[in-house]
């Protein structure tokens, strides 16, 4: 398995709130950069002073991943891992053979066609991408994202997460898929993405709420409009 404990993913990364602009969380973008961009530019997402956080799943799937990637170069943008970026180190950096199979057959074909110049750029940057980070509201609320899941009753039990656990953040559905609406103590809310809920209220992709959790991936590779979820 690729190392996460211990490692710069397993690492909390903390943001004040935003004072000079507001704060937008994604859902998976799989590579659908135009219609991100869209939709960013429908809210009149300002790079100045605004931020993006996607909760991870940046690549596969969709028609540029490539430009996708390239969005981590840019200073308002900030990405966890997801277990699609998992996949890619596992397979195509740590040369672990079944991942790199499991991401080829789930949206990774596209490797085949971008410029082996880039990957080392891609895999620096991946190398470096969280499986937490928490966020300051301007509702007073404290966000904490993570891909997939949290295995605990407490915010601060992240810290002693080991290599199961942290994995259990990237690929869970458990709690999901059982509709828990426990609430998980220490934080004000969850946001996950990796679960395509198709939740939508009046023809609208809309968060779907389960205790103090809130995903936010609609299905956006299956062509539904990403949320943009603003704090």
């Amino acid at each position: 398995m690729m190392p996460l404990a211990n490692t710069p993913h397993s690492k909390l990364l903390c943001f004040d709130k935003n004072t000079a602009g507001t704060d937008y969380i994604v859902g998976d973008i799989h590579g659908h950069y135009d219609r991100l961009m869209n939709q960013l530019s429908a809210v009149d997402f300002n790079s100045d002073c605004d931020r993006l956080f996607c909760v991870g799943d940046l690549i596969d799937r969709g028609p540029d991943s490539p430009k996708v990637l390239g969005l981590l170069s840019e200073p308002w943008f900030f990405s966890l891992l997801g277990n699609h970026e998992y996949f890619m180190l596992s397979g195509l950096k740590h040369g672990n053979s079944k991942h790199k199979m499991l991401w080829l057959q789930n949206g990774g074909d596209w490797i085949a066609t971008s410029n082996p110049a880039s990957w080392s750029a891609w895999f620096d940057q991946l190398g470096k991408l969280p499986i937490a980070m928490q966020l300051e509201g301007k509702d007073g609320k404290t966000y904490g994202l993570l891909h997939a899941d949290f295995p605990a009753d407490n915010w601060a039990d992240y810290a002693d997460f080991n290599q199961e656990e942290l994995e259990t953040c990237l690929w869970s559905r458990r709690n999901y898929s059982s509709r828990s609406d426990h609430s998980v103590s220490g934080i004000d809310y969850l946001v996950h993405g990796h679960n395509s809920t198709g939740h939508e209220i009046n023809g609208q992709s809309e968060a779907l709420q389960l205790g103090n959790r809130l995903y936010v991936e609609p299905g956006a590779y299956k062509g539904k409009s990403f949320i943009l979820l603003a704090i």
